[in-house]
């Protein structure tokens, strides 16, 4: 256990914040660029880790959509990097987790594995208005206009 909470202290110092440390229950928090939220989890009895991040909300219309392609790209971890989306239906949120076993962890793939998963919050979070695009469009009375091709425009 010592090893993965030395890991979350000194990363706290290498990037500025040298009081951040695991709480009495094995959690802390980190934001990135004032957007991405990661909460670290530590389960020492798993010799275990789990990042979590929001990454949107459940949308009010079309969720079948949404959550179907959700589930698509859940499948075999492919189009996740091994990270899992889900749902939590507390508070509406869309989130993204990644377990992994901390036992041989070195400090220096803690920070790589890390970096990884902000990376893969940041494209997923992107992915996901960019899906919220997809379905306005298919909810809006407003639809573009699609010319036929010998439409004239003046």
């Amino acid at each position: 256990m010592g090893d993965f909470v030395d890991f979350v202290a000194a990363y706290g110092k290498e990037v500025g914040l040298p009081d951040l440390r695991l709480n009495e229950d094995n959690l802390c928090s980190l934001n990135f660029d004032s957007k991405i939220n990661v909460d670290i989890v530590f389960r020492p009895e798993q010799d275990q880790c789990i990042f979590a991040s929001k990454i949107g909300t459940i949308p009010l219309e079309n969720k079948d959509m949404v959550f179907e392609e959700l589930l698509k790209a859940n499948a075999f971890g492919i189009a996740t990097a091994g990270a899992i989306l889900g749902i939590d239906p507390d508070n509406d949120s869309i989130v993204l987790s990644y377990v992994f076993i901390t036992q041989s962890f070195v400090y220096e793939l803690f920070k790589t594995v890390l970096n990884n998963f902000v990376n893969l919050v940041e494209e997923w979070m992107q992915k996901l208005e960019d899906l919220e695009k997809v379905n306005n469009l298919t909810t809006d009375n407003d639809i573009p206009f699609a010319a036929p091709a010998n439409f004239i425009h003046a």
